[in-house]
């Protein structure tokens, strides 16, 4: 399970998700995050939240897990998985289907899963395809009922609407001619820092990354 959904339809929706996820199994490259921040001493995650709070967030749960604080670590996700960040979606889902840091609840992991996969992630609609596989009538059927809920809050129609809001509010406070001294990477001016923060928000509205080893021990929910 690799700790890091599909169209919405009303018939079966998480069915029709493990049908879509059928189609491709690949694995996507890693994504490569780039973290950094102002000459403000502040803390790392602040500044993440203030434009990408699901990047944040889902960072968070990433420590949080490593440090062995796993029910920290579902928080943290929850809460990026708030702000459409599939990658926390992901985690929650295999976090809930196998009962790692969190009481089993194979319903609710394939609902997560489903959602994880709306973006048709090759490699989390693998691991909805094989949870669903291992899954029960009765748990489809559950798992169904959880994600229309889960729907309502963390869904792409709702959640990443939301996000890129937050995201092009505070990106268009950064002037061109603004200097920006980040610890990791230097100074730069406001235009090149709003390049650097955009590259990094394509881990938050892309397709999500499934790529972090650390955050669970197998490769897949089945």
């Amino acid at each position: 399970m690799r700790i890091a959904r599909l169209a919405r339809s009303s018939i079966v929706p998480v069915a029709m998700a493990v049908a879509l996820a059928a189609a491709s199994a690949a694995a996507p490259a890693g994504a490569q995050v780039m973290f950094f921040d102002s000459a403000q001493p502040i803390k790392l995650e602040e500044e993440i939240a203030r434009y990408l709070p699901g990047v944040s967030f889902f960072q968070k749960g990433l420590d949080a897990y490593r440090k062995g604080q796993a029910a920290a670590a579902i928080d943290a996700w929850q809460s990026a998985a708030n702000w459409a960040m599939k990658d926390a979606q992901y985690n929650l889902g295999l976090a809930y289907f196998k009962g790692t840091g969190v009481a089993a609840d194979r319903p609710r992991g394939l609902a997560w899963l489903a959602l994880a996969a709306e973006r048709r992630n090759p490699t989390m609609q693998a691991s909805l395809a094989a949870a669903w596989d291992g899954a029960t009538d009765a748990e489809h059927q559950q798992a169904n009922a959880i994600w229309r809920d889960l729907s309502k809050q963390y869904g792409d129609d709702v959640a990443l609407p939301k996000a890129k809001k937050r995201f092009e509010t505070e990106i268009g406070q950064i002037a061109d001619n603004q200097r920006v001294v980040s610890r990791t990477m230097g100074a730069m001016d406001g235009k090149a820092y709003r390049e650097k923060l955009e590259s990094l928000a394509e881990q938050n509205f892309g397709n999500g990354s499934a790529a972090e080893p650390d955050a669970a021990a197998k490769n897949d929910a089945g």
